[in-house]
């Protein structure tokens, strides 16, 4: 880790580097910078957000704006006017993921993530975390232990995303983090009473707030408002004897300063209040965020980094890294979020380290290499991150998406048990079509087969996915049953749109393995094979020359039929489906017969 200390004295900046807390040749360097240049840059960032969030509530409205470049070239100026020379090129070249920033108050207020060193942001590089001199940071507990978890949303009952993030986030983490791992407790609405938190916080390992914040000039008095008008103040916290890991305080200005000016007490900093209240890591917010589904999505992903093994500064990182990746291009919810503290803290000790490693599903994999029905499906629900909308038809084409991945999945397992003779009645036709659940009940029962014949599948290393996501799919099963007997109540359907989406997207990740299965139509001749793979599929031979003669010797005795071909086992398989002709375009299509389609509210009078 690459750690900067800055001090500031008047006007001069003055900067000493530690690598893995060793001093190296950049120490006692200066640089210049006056008061007012710095406020103006934070001025200029501020109005941009405000640009931003014009933009983000008017989708319909065609503004020709760049939030992005001008962010850049302001970030670009500041890092120029700010860091010297020798500070500039280290930021530039070391081979360190992680930046401490161990800072004078004064400069508590600069949004290091957002500089740019005319390559990149200094948050698509690092994993950033900020010390604020004054401010108590303390190391993590090292026995094994199960984290205990505080969830508290919208004490003041008029923040419904506030409500549904910790209604969300409870629900995913219920689903991801086994029991013996995780113990979770959800408080929200006028239920929050200041003396119900002063005893529920104090044992907490993380404290999630999502709601209003109250400022005051003594940093002290700051806290999280309540109902009534009623505050939890920072000096309370304290006096509990807090020893919190973490709070992530997804609130208005939950990182920034009360006043206007470079403040230069540190207990004018609302984070930094809480850190010397006892809490190690403080996860929050530079500018007032927007009450929507990004917001919620963006925490839920944080979580599930961490709970997956990453440090408090990874987590961030990934988070914004998907949120750049996903979100509109003039979206700057990743932007939005500080970490105080050391960004290598991890709330796990390495015994401890058994959860999955937790990857971020990369859009373009699943548009061009996983097959066409999931492809295609995918490709419609894509568009959930591009817009703000939250509707029925945008619920149904995520359920289409687990149908299409309940079909494709299935179908493999199907035609490989059917590959190894085994006796099974495989629904491939419209009088003999299940339900979803009657589908996943009978896929369940050829992966048993599988392993209870210690029969080797040409979906071998994503067997044990099936069974991490058992209790995933059945939770949706039960959701679309759900739907079935009556309509959707319009005050879930975004929390279930969020949580679906979520879910389908870890299961798209952790089925990684449909990028090395190819579906295609054997030629009858000597022309390439169709292969149904990505959006648009395509005529193609098989593309490794070690296996090409082997594979094709394979593919001559299935020509005119469909089949699955995993190149790298160099397995071949017929496709138990069928394909057809689009009369449209004359495209081909796969067809699955055997499954029946879901609709929302089919069993209503």
């Amino acid at each position: 880790m690459l750690s900067l200390i800055i001090d500031r004295v008047g006007n001069v900046n003055i900067f000493n580097v530690l690598e893995d807390n060793l001093p190296v040749e950049e120490s006692h360097i200066q640089s210049t910078l006056d008061d007012d240049l710095i406020l103006e840059y934070l001025a200029e960032v501020e109005r941009l957000v405000h640009v931003s969030q014009s933009v983000l509530s008017k989708p319909n409205q065609i503004l020709n704006v760049d939030i992005l470049q001008d962010l850049k070239v302001l970030g670009e100026t500041f890092f120029q006017q700010f860091f010297p020379t020798s500070i500039i090129e280290k930021l530039k070249n070391t081979n360190k993921h992680s930046i401490h920033f161990n800072i004078d108050p004064t400069l508590a207020l600069v949004p290091w993530e957002l500089l740019h060193d005319g390559t990149s942001f200094l948050s698509d590089k690092f994993r950033i975390g900020k010390t604020i001199r004054g401010g108590l940071h303390r190391s993590t507990h090292k026995e094994n232990r199960k984290i205990k978890m505080l969830i508290i949303a919208d004490p003041t009952e008029d923040l419904p995303h506030a409500q549904k993030e910790g209604e969300v986030l409870f629900s995913v983490l219920s689903q991801k983090v086994p029991n013996h791992l995780l113990e979770l407790e959800f408080i929200g609405g006028k239920q929050v009473t200041k003396l119900k938190l002063l005893s529920l916080i104090k044992d907490k390992h993380i404290i999630h707030y999502s709601g209003h914040l109250h400022f005051s000039d003594d940093s002290l008095e700051n806290g999280w408002l309540l109902s009534d008008g009623k505050v939890l103040k920072a000096r309370e916290i304290k006096s509990t004897g807090i020893d919190t890991d973490l709070v992530f305080s997804n609130s208005c200005m939950s990182a920034k300063s009360a006043g206007k000016k470079l403040n230069t007490n540190i207990l004018n900093q609302y984070a930094g209040a809480f850190l010397t209240a006892g809490i190690k890591t403080f996860v929050g917010t530079n500018w007032e965020i927007l009450d929507n589904e990004r917001t919620i999505d963006f925490t839920v992903r944080f979580y599930t980094y961490l709970f997956s093994d990453k440090s408090v500064g990874e987590s961030l990182f990934l988070s914004k890294e998907f949120a750049r990746r996903n979100y509109h291009a003039n979206d700057l919810t990743w932007a939005n979020y500080s970490l105080y503290g050391n960004p290598d803290f991890s709330m796990f000790v390495k015994e401890r380290r058994n959860f999955h490693s937790a990857k971020i599903l990369n859009p373009t994999a699943v548009l061009e290499f996983y097959p066409t029905p999931i492809a295609a499906s995918y490709s419609k629900c894509n568009q959930l991150n591009k817009n703000k909308t939250i509707d029925k038809s945008n619920l149904l084409n995520l359920i289409r998406l687990f149908e299409s991945i309940s079909q494709v999945v299935g179908m493999i397992v199907f035609s490989d048990h059917a590959a190894h003779a085994m006796n099974k009645s495989i629904p491939n036709n419209l009088d003999d079509a299940v339900t979803l659940r009657k589908w996943w009940e009978l896929v369940y029962s050829c992966v048993w087969d599988f392993q209870k014949l210690k029969i080797t599948s040409i979906f071998d290393s994503a067997l044990p996915v099936l069974h991490e996501q058992k209790e995933t799919i059945f939770k949706i099963l039960g959701w679309l049953e759900v739907w079935e007997e009556s309509d959707i109540n319009s005050e879930e359907l975004e929390s279930y749109q969020i949580i679906l989406q979520f879910f389908l997207e870890n299961m798209l990740l952790e089925f990684a393995e449909l990028e090395r299965i190819s579906i295609l139509l054997v030629s009858e001749n000597n022309n390439p094979h169709f292969y149904f793979k990505g959006i648009k599929p395509s005529y193609l031979y098989p593309t490794s020359h070690g296996s090409r003669e082997k594979l094709l010797e394979q593919l001559s005795h299935h020509k005119g039929n469909l089949v699955l071909l995993h190149e790298s086992r160099k397995m071949v398989i017929p496709f138990q489906t069928y394909f057809k002709e689009k009369k449209e375009t004359g495209e081909l299509e796969l067809v699955f017969n055997g499954l029946i389609p879901f609709v929302i509210g089919a069993k209503q009078n």
